[in-house]
């Protein structure tokens, strides 16, 4: 009954061995057997981080941290509210993937408050210019604010006001910046240019 099963076993093999060195005699090639092994084994699927096409940030890429607080919080999955970690404003790390979740891009980041998912306004090019906030130059927004009329200033961080507008008037970015770990930009409005902290920009009019 063994040498039986083992005769079958057997069988079986030359029978992929055959076929396979069949194929590629027929598209013109000549294999050893070994080399026809190798071409019948099932082979595993590659494995990639996942990316999102047309983000700001690559594989790669080392970002830096921002808040407008001291923590940024890590999830271990994107789109997660529990965070399992924390990483400190303007610490340093490495983008590994993206991923978007509804409308909230999310990055897989490589840091030392380990392997996580931070969302997009969370993270800056190093050095703070053109920080990874939710609204990129080129792109429109509405202003957002518990009053009336929203200040825009003459620089990120100022308090000086060079032009007022109402809320729920549509905007256009023209520059981002990262001030004290928060996000400002240059908005386009119709009473003239100023800038806003990210606090005051949505992406649906109020």
């Amino acid at each position: 009954m063994k040498k039986q099963a083992a005769l079958i076993s057997l069988s079986a093999v030359l029978g992929v061995l055959f076929a396979a060195t069949l194929a590629c005699s027929q598209a013109g090639e000549i294999l050893t057997p070994a080399e026809a092994t190798a071409r019948a084994m099932p082979t595993a699927a590659p494995t990639a981080s996942g990316e999102v096409v047309g983000t700001q940030f690559s594989l790669g890429d080392t970002v830096e941290f921002v808040s407008s607080g001291y923590l940024v919080p890590i999830y271990q999955k994107p789109g997660d509210r529990t965070a399992f970690s924390h990483a400190a404003r303007g610490d340093t790390g490495t983008v590994i993937g993206s991923e978007m979740v509804g409308d909230v891009l999310w990055y897989h980041v490589d840091s030392v408050a380990g392997l996580g998912w931070v969302q997009n306004e969370y993270i800056a090019a190093v050095g703070g210019e053109g920080g990874g906030g939710k609204f990129q130059p080129g792109s429109t927004a509405y202003l957002t604010g518990k009053g009336y009329l929203i200040n825009l200033v003459e620089a990120p961080g100022s308090l000086r006001m060079i032009a007022g507008q109402e809320r729920g008037v549509e905007v256009t970015i023209v520059e981002t910046s990262v001030y004290e770990g928060a996000n400002w930009y240059l908005v386009d409005a119709p009473t003239g240019q100023g800038w806003v902290p990210e606090e005051n920009l949505s992406m649906e009019k109020p």
